[in-house]
């Protein structure tokens, strides 16, 4: 268990070299970015800007906005999962275990055959539930 541990993090390691993590700074242009781009109302934006993405018309699409532009997806290959599970546990290893079973609880290739606003918003928000915690403190922090 501890080499399997030690050749994941070694791994994650190679991939951080060629991702480039995002700060809390970044989060926060995207998040603006997205808003301008998608004419977010305030009150829903401020939920957002909380990793938090209730229901409503223009959710879906500013939650890909969001992931695109922080390197975790792609419309022509979707989730990039070595790109999450670097940007999440550079900072603290501890937080593999839960952002891999995140992954694997939610992480789908678009088997639904939804579009990718949709697609989008399904897994992430899906991964959001385990990891919500997690992305506060990574995107949040000052």
């Amino acid at each position: 268990m501890k080499l399997h541990l030690i050749l994941l993090l070694i791994c994650v390691t190679l991939v951080t070299a060629k991702f480039q993590l995002r700060t809390a700074q970044d989060a926060l242009a995207s998040h603006e970015e997205c808003q301008e781009e998608f004419h977010v109302p305030d009150d829903i934006y401020e939920q957002f800007l909380n990793y938090e993405f209730p229901p409503h018309k223009r959710t879906n699409c500013y939650v890909k906005c969001f992931v695109e532009k922080m390197g975790l997806f792609t419309e022509q290959k979707g989730f990039d999962e070595k790109a999450i599970i670097a940007q999440f546990t550079a900072k603290n290893s501890g937080n593999l275990a839960k952002v891999m079973h995140g992954l694997e609880k939610c992480l789908d290739h678009n088997e639904h055959d939804t579009d990718t606003c949709t697609w989008a918003n399904r897994v992430f928000s899906c991964w959001l539930t385990v990891n919500r915690h997690i992305v506060r403190k990574t995107y949040n922090e000052n």
